[in-house]
């Protein structure tokens, strides 16, 4: 009988809960965003952003973009949460960064912005790039991400500013071959070292320490004795970059190369 009555308790429980419904949580809003308006809450983020408090101002755009998604407050909104985001700069923020450039982009394809939010999509990998002698998988990401801003906006005035990023992800990945190279020379890994070195030569022609690859291109083919195919690249040091270290050292290898 007790067990009975126990058991009819829980069931008028239950049906009492059941009725009652799912208790429903509305979300805080700080009053003093009822006072203002949009116009106002925004330039309470651009405030706080000067003064680098990210998390802070991130609080007012978001107020701004969720409730006006299609004014152009809100749209400058989402893409200034973006950039608080990107601004943190750790790894976990910058991916966050990412997903919300990315998503302005989704939603606002047209606006005059994009090419900025694919830029800055961007950046969030270079910040992440390893140093040469490292793994470059985020470098190979980064060099993927302005390829694709470059070929989007080919007008864009952030060209310039694309351009100059994307030569220094070519740069690293290019110095990143050039060690390797390096190593197998200092190995006496010649052969190896010669694959290399064309490898880094053909794929990235804009390398910046073009010379030094010609050299120890050169260094590497006659340590091979392949004499012949040395001398004409110690001969495109001297004659390529004429005012470099590198093409006095060419001189003395072709002298020793004639003897």
């Amino acid at each position: 009988m007790k067990r009975h009555l126990t058991l009819l308790l829980a069931v008028a429980f239950l049906a009492i809960a059941c009725h009652r419904g799912p208790r429903i949580i509305r979300p805080v809003v700080d009053p003093e965003l009822l006072k203002l308006s949009k116009d106002q809450i925004f330039q309470k983020g651009e405030d706080h952003f000067a003064r680098k408090k990210w998390a802070r101002a991130r609080t007012y755009y978001s107020h701004v973009y969720e409730n006006f998604p299609n004014d152009p407050f809100g749209r400058r909104s989402l893409l200034r949460v973006a950039d608080t985001y990107y601004m943190q700069g750790d790894p976990v923020n910058l991916v966050e960064a990412q997903y919300k450039y990315r998503d302005f982009i989704n939603r606002y394809p047209g606006s005059e912005q994009a090419d900025y939010a694919m830029l800055q999509i961007a950046m969030c990998s270079y910040k992440q790039m390893e140093k040469p002698d490292r793994d470059q998988q985020k470098t190979k990401e980064a060099l993927e991400k302005f390829n694709d801003m470059l070929r989007s906006y080919p007008r864009s005035s952030l060209k310039p500013e694309a351009e100059k990023r994307h030569q220094e992800v070519l740069d690293r990945l290019g110095k990143h071959e050039h060690m390797i190279a390096k190593y197998y020379l200092k190995k006496h890994s010649n052969f190896s070292a010669v694959q290399r070195l064309n490898y880094l030569i053909d794929t990235y022609p804009t390398y910046t320490d073009r010379a030094a690859a010609f050299f120890d291109l050169a260094t590497a083919l006659n340590n091979l004795g392949r004499k012949g195919e040395a001398r004409l690249y110690f001969e495109r040091v001297v004659a390529e970059y004429p005012n470099t270290d590198y093409a006095a050292r060419a001189k003395r290898r072709l002298e020793d190369i004639k003897a």
